[in-house]
This record gives C-alpha cells, structure tokens and sequence, in this order.
C-alpha cells in the first residue's frame, strides 16, 4: 500500500516545499559552498548516493559521503569551512547523523536536512530542512519514504538548475511513478510479457540474488538488494556493473538470478557489457528498463521512463525494485511489512 502511494506523495512534495527550497537556495547562493559532504545511514545512505551523482552532474561540486564516527567516535578535529553538508534520513533520529551537523554548523558549514518527521533532532541540528511529506510510514522497510528522499534531493537541485533538463522534467515525475507502478505490477501479475513471476521464483528459490546497475540507478540496485535482504532474508548484493566485472561477475552463473536496472541512452549501453558477460556464465539476467527493451526475453521495458532525463529515473526505476522484494517475500512466507530482528528506527552513534 505504501509503495503504490509514492505518485501522490512526490507531487503533494512538488506543490508544498517551493519555499524551503528557496530558502535553501537563498542561503547556498549567500554561502558558496565549493564541496559537499552527504551524511545519511541505511536506505538513506542509498538516497545519499543518488544525491552525489545529482549534485556532481548538475552543479559540478565534489561530493562526498561523511563517516559519522570520524565526529562521534574518533572525535577527530574537522575543517568545515566553505562546505554545505546535507544529511538525509527518514525519522531524523539517530545521534550520529545529528552529531555530525551539529558539528558541520558549528565549524561554519552551511546545513541543510532532509526528513521526513517534523521537530526532529536532525530538523533542529541544521539550519535548514526540505520535508519529504511522505507521511507515517507503517512498515519497517522504507518505500515511500526513499522515493520521498529523492524527490526532495532533486528538487533541491532543480531549484539551483531551474533552466536544466532535470527542472524542467521534474513535474511530470508522479505521472511517470504511477504509469511505472502500473506497468510492474502487471509484469508481476503475469500480464503480457510478464516473466517478473519467473523471477520472483528463481530468487525465492535460489535465495540469492545480484542486483546490477551504475550511475545515479546504482542507488536503485544497491536499494533493492537492501529490500531482498530486510524483507525476504535474501543475500542479494547490490553493484556498479563497472565494479562487478572487477571481480564480484564470478558470483553470476547458474542457479544465481540477476536483475539488471537499464536506463535508456549511453548509461544502458555502458551496462550492457557486463550484463552479457553474467550471460555468458550461466545466468540468465532479469532487465528492467525503458523502452530500448522493449520485446527482449526477461526484461521489463517501461515506455513511461522516455518521459524522464536519466537523472530522475532513480524515482521510477525503484518502484519495481521495491515490488520485486515485497513479491519474494510473499513467496518466501515472510512478511515484508514487519521482518524479524529490525525496527522502524535505528539509533546509532
């Protein structure tokens, strides 16, 4: 149910944040920042890679991913200056990430949060914050929520852009998430090409998984096999296809499902070799993509992501990824609502 609320949560997000982010905007043109740090943990942390590849694409800032206990654990003294660091979590809650703002803004760092709970710790650390608007979350395993995160990153972005590709595309993104969910919920069902119900077998039964992408859908693998893992005990590993030809495309032979996410355009074809090479050892890839997939065996072509700039596919492309891990789950008798040994929110430090 949470999944298939994303349309409306993206475009309720859309309507409602114009003055936060001009907020934001405001304070980034005041401050100048020449680099980025993300500070982020679990599901968010994939949102977080989303947003280096966003931010490094469309602004050309250095991005990187700040390590909490290099602040909370080793103490060490860090040089914030000129910085903006953005932190970006679901509930806001966990003392590290609030440690590091904190810290980042005291150190002269221009702060900016991404939450979806108002009056959180992370919401008071930073000096400012875009709200996901994704509501209460009911289930353990972020769905909604993720897709919320990234929305608002993008929509930070856009706003420094307004004259980019990605501004402009923005708006149509909850009609493209609602033609995706249609589209993958009938592969799943078994509907015309529909093989999604021989992979959510072959993964139930192998109980494993790889789960390859690159450039801003490495979020999406990595997110999926996050999924596989929480809701259905699945050891899926998530990869850059560049990175799994490196070693880790040994894994990919039979008896060992593999899920391919394919944007269209230079990205996919860059994909492809590697999902040839899985091929050739044995295993036979799942695709998910756009409409270059169209009538190829076990792929899943979505003629909606046409509609979208490769940058905002991540939105669209994860949908399926989240129904996929729900659907093994089912399989596997598990519940993908409430998986054993995990709660809604993790505290760390």
């Amino acid at each position: 149910d949470e999944i298939r609320q994303t349309p409306g949560i993206v475009q309720e997000q859309l309507d409602a944040t114009g003055p936060a982010l001009e907020a934001v905007v405001e304070a980034v043109r005041r401050a100048r920042p020449r680099w980025v740090s993300i500070v982020a943990r679990g599901t968010s942390d994939h949102a977080a890679i989303y947003a280096r590849y966003l931010i490094e694409t469309q602004l050309g800032w250095p991005v990187g991913l700040a390590s909490p206990s290099v602040t909370t654990i080793y103490q060490a003294p860090t040089d914030w200056t000129d910085g903006l660091v953005l932190a970006v979590s679901q509930s806001g809650r966990s003392p590290d990430l609030a440690a590091v703002v904190e810290a980042a803004r005291r150190g002269g760092a221009l702060t900016v949060a991404v939450t979806n709970v108002a009056g959180s710790p992370l919401e008071l650390a930073a000096a400012h914050t875009v709200a996901c608007r994704a509501g209460e979350e009911r289930a353990v395993a972020a769905t909604k929520s993720y897709v919320a995160e990234l929305a608002a990153v993008a929509g930070i972005v856009a706003a420094l852009v307004p004259d980019s590709d990605l501004a402009a595309a923005l708006p149509r993104a909850p009609a493209v998430l609602g033609r995706t969910l249609e589209a993958a919920s009938a592969w799943f069902a078994g509907a015309g090409q529909g093989r999604g119900l021989e992979l959510v077998e072959a993964i139930a039964v192998a109980g494993r998984a790889l789960v390859v992408s690159r450039g801003f859908n490495l979020a999406t693998a990595l997110e999926t096999a996050l999924k596989m893992k929480e809701t259905g005990r699945i050891f899926a590993e998530g990869y850059s296809s560049a990175d799994l030809e490196h070693g880790p495309i040994a894994l990919a032979g039979a008896g060992f499902p593999t899920v391919v996410f394919r944007p269209d355009g230079p990205m996919g074809a860059a994909i492809d070799p590697a999902a040839a090479k899985a091929r050739s050892l044995g295993t036979s890839p799942w695709i998910i993509g756009g409409p270059e997939m169209a009538g190829a065996p076990d792929a899943l072509a979505i003629d909606a992501l046409a509609e979208l700039p490769e940058c905002l596919t991540p939105l669209a492309l994860i949908l399926p990824g989240q129904l996929l891990a729900e659907a093994v789950a089912v399989r596997l008798g598990l519940s993908p609502d409430a998986p054993s040994g995990l709660s809604k929110v993790t505290l760390t430090r």
